[in-house]
């Protein structure tokens, strides 16, 4: 399955009014891409914690599916990524 970090739809108040979308059009007009990654070296550093992704602004784990964002309490139009790694 895809994780999503990005979920963002352009407004009626921004310019290129071609792609501003209703709310009821952000499903199909919306980006939501999964465009954020951790990059690291295998051979120098391993996950120890799965990595994880949170658009609330509450810490890891606090992703909601679905969720357009930014929101006022989430002021990116990207999520948050976080992992543990270990130097090997």
């Amino acid at each position: 399955s895809t994780k999503l970090t990005t979920f963002h739809a352009r407004t009626y108040l921004q310019p290129q009014l071609n792609k501003a979308a209703r709310r009821d059009e952000v499903q199909a007009k919306g980006d939501a891409n999964c465009k954020d990654h951790i990059v690291y070296r295998p051979a120098e550093l391993r996950t120890s914690v799965a990595a994880d992704r949170d658009n609330k602004g509450t810490g890891p784990g606090n992703f909601e599916e679905g969720m357009v964002f930014p929101t006022l309490t989430f002021p990116s139009d990207h999520a948050v990524l976080s992992c543990e790694l270990q130097a090997l």
